[in-house]
C-alpha cells in the first residue's frame, strides 16, 4: 500500500504553488492520500479560482482520503469525526504499516506561542493577507524563515516523547521539511518527519511497506 502525506498547501492564498500542486495531484499514484492540515487557508482571505477547483477536482475520491484539520482550516472543526465524499475529517490519524505504528497530526498543538489565541491569529492573518496583496510580498515565508532560525532540536525530542507510543510521527505546520531519527532510553528507534509545505518547498512524505521517505516534487 502506498500512502502520500502532504501538508500546508494553503490553497486560496496569494503565494501557494497552484501549478505544481495541480501537477503533483494529477500525476501522483497512491492508495491513500493524507492531507495533514492547512490545506485550504480559511483563516486569511482566500480567493478561490478555477485553478483551485481543478486541484480539488483532481483528488481521486474513490481512494481513501484523510483530512487532518490544521489551524488554518479549523473551519472544518465541527465536522471532525465525520466523512463526506469519501473524505474523513480528523485531528489525528493513526495507521500501522510494516510492523510500525504511524501517527499523523498537523502539529499546531505543539506551538506554545500566540497561535492558540484564535481571535488574535485570525485578525493577524487578515492583515497579513491584505499586506501580501498590497505589497506582493510573501509574509508567510518570511515569518516561517524567522521561526526556523529559532527552531531547537529539543522541541522535536519533546514531540517524540509526547508520541512515544508510536514508531513514526509525521506533522507539518512549521513549513520546515526535516527528518530526525532518535533512539530512546529503551533503545527503540523513533522517527520524526515534518512534511514541509507547498509555498516554499513543495515536499511530501511517502509511506510504502512501512518505509517513510521525505521527498521533493
Amino acid at each position: 500500500m502506498k500512502r502520500i502525506i502532504i501538508s500546508d498547501t494553503h490553497i486560496g492564498t496569494k503565494f501557494y504553488r497552484a501549478s505544481e500542486l495541480l501537477e503533483f495531484i494529477k500525476t501522483c499514484e497512491y492508495d491513500e492520500l493524507i492531507l495533514a492540515g492547512d490545506i485550504i487557508d480559511f483563516i486569511k482571505i482566500p480567493v478561490f479560482t478555477e485553478r483551485c477547483m481543478q486541484i480539488i477536482n483532481s483528488i481521486d475520491n474513490k481512494k481513501n482520503i484523510i483530512y487532518v484539520v490544521g489551524n488554518h482550516d479549523e473551519s472544518f472543526i465541527s465536522i471532525i469525526g465525520k466523512k463526506f465524499f469519501n473524505i474523513a475529517f480528523l485531528k489525528t490519524y493513526e495507521f500501522s504499516d510494516g510492523n510500525r505504528k504511524f501517527r499523523v497530526e498537523h502539529g499546531d498543538k505543539y506551538d506554545k506561542g500566540v497561535i492558540h489565541n484564535r481571535i488574535f491569529v485570525k485578525i493577524l492573518s487578515v492583515i497579513q493577507s491584505i499586506l501580501e496583496v498590497a505589497f506582493n510580498f510573501d509574509f508567510t515565508t518570511w515569518w516561517t524563515k524567522i521561526q526556523i532560525k529559532k527552531h531547537k532540536l529539543r522541541s522535536v525530542i519533546h514531540i517524540l516523547r509526547e508520541n512515544s507510543d508510536v514508531d513514526v510521527f509525521i506533522m507539518g505546520h512549521t513549513h520546515n521539511p526535516e527528518v530526525l531519527i532518535w533512539v530512546d532510553e529503551d533503545q527503540r528507534i523513533k522517527t520524526y518527519i515534518n512534511a514541509g509545505d507547498w509555498v516554499s518547498h513543495q515536499t511530501y512524505v511517502s509511506v510504502i511497506d512501512g518505509v517513510a521517505r521525505l521527498q521533493k516534487f
